[in-house]
């Protein structure tokens, strides 16, 4: 029951557009009650799914407080087919606008300038979209079962044994094979409900762009998280900013010089690199999250044989085993910025550039 009210809390209450900032701190401190209540509680019996269950409630978290505390969607948020502000309209509109802000912000007032995804004409026509995101489908289908296949044969991922005790390449192998089950399992999902969306005529092919980014975008860890992989994420993990002033979507003035001269401001060094960093703190909270879903079950489960996939790591208490990876990311881009620019000076010395 805690699970079912979890995540629509936060765009109810959002709907309700409450004018004292108290009210709505007291409702975001209630929601973060619920959630927290409802991660022990929140298992589906596969390991895999239990984490990322209580990683999407570790992002409702991250939601409740950029809704509810840092923005007012209602008033600073605009999208291109808005007639009236969203404040004006009924109850009902209202919550369904509200239910429509997109993670990703194609469309929205919030959404970056240009899209890091494209959205361009590629797929105009339906027939077009359905026969190449059948396609796509297909594809992600059989990468999928490859992977599936590949771990449940795998002795590392159904016994005790260390991710890196098959040598380094299986190490690597081992190492991204999940994430790589979460990219194909998720990427098919996504294209098929776009297949229902775009097939029934309820969307046009232009709101259904591809769940990631361009994998040759992905050369370096900066590129690789931020215009590949965080697409559904990215507004989440970066609400505690520093962020560019933007106008408010309410202001006239608004027009395509002004989305132009925004788009060409930049953050510096300093504040690219804070900001940066204040996203893999969010992002470790949040696969936390997972890891707590996790321990709720090896506890559960930990006089049981059934409880050797959960414990595989060797240790009874995996809470932050998730979070040094992400918290050492920003030390990667840090050490590859100063590789890039070391290298673009010697270049220029040299008269190579």
């Amino acid at each position: 029951m805690l699970l079912v009210l979890a995540h629509p809390s936060p765009r109810i209450v959002v709907t309700l557009n409450l004018p004292s900032t108290a009210w709505r701190a007291t409702c975001c401190g209630l929601i973060v009650i619920v959630i927290a209540t409802a991660l022990p509680r929140a298992y589906t019996g596969n390991g895999l799914l239990d984490y990322f269950l209580g990683a999407s409630l570790g992002t409702c978290i991250l939601e409740s407080i950029r809704f509810l505390l840092l923005t007012r969607p209602l008033q600073e948020f605009r999208h291109e087919s808005d007639k009236v502000p969203a404040y004006q309209l009924p109850f009902v509109q209202r919550y369904l606008w509200v239910t429509s802000i997109s993670p990703r912000g194609f469309g929205w007032s919030f959404g970056a300038a240009p899209p890091i995804v494209s959205t361009g004409p590629r797929h105009l026509t339906r027939t077009s979209f359905v026969f190449s995101r059948s396609y796509r489908i297909f594809l992600h289908y059989f990468l999928f079962h490859a992977i599936l296949w590949y771990t449940s044969f795998n002795p590392v991922f159904t016994s005790s044994a260390s991710l890196g005790s098959q040598g380094y390449v299986l190490r690597c192998l081992n190492v991204i094979a999940i994430p790589c089950l979460l990219y194909a399992s998720f990427t098919c999902v996504y294209y098929g409900i776009a297949l229902a969306a775009v097939g029934t005529n309820i969307h046009q092919p232009s709101l259904w762009p591809d769940p990631f980014g361009s994998w040759k975008d992905a050369y370096t860890i900066r590129r690789f998280w931020g215009r590949t992989w965080h697409q559904f994420s990215r507004h989440n993990l970066t609400i505690f900013g520093p962020h560019l002033h933007s106008p408010s979507p309410s202001d006239q003035a608004l027009s395509a010089a002004s989305h132009a001269n925004h788009s060409s401001e930049r953050l510096s060094w300093k504040m690219s690199y804070l900001r940066l960093c204040n996203a893999f703190i969010c992002s470790a909270f949040m696969h936390m999250c997972g890891d707590v879903v996790l321990q709720s079950r090896i506890r559960e489960n930990l006089a049981s044989a059934s409880a050797s996939s959960y414990t595989k790591i060797g240790s009874n208490d995996i809470i932050g085993f998730s979070v040094p990876f992400f918290l050492l990311q920003p030390m990667g881009v840090l050490v590859e910025d100063a590789i890039m620019e070391a290298w673009k000076r010697l270049a220029l010395k040299q008269g190579k550039w």
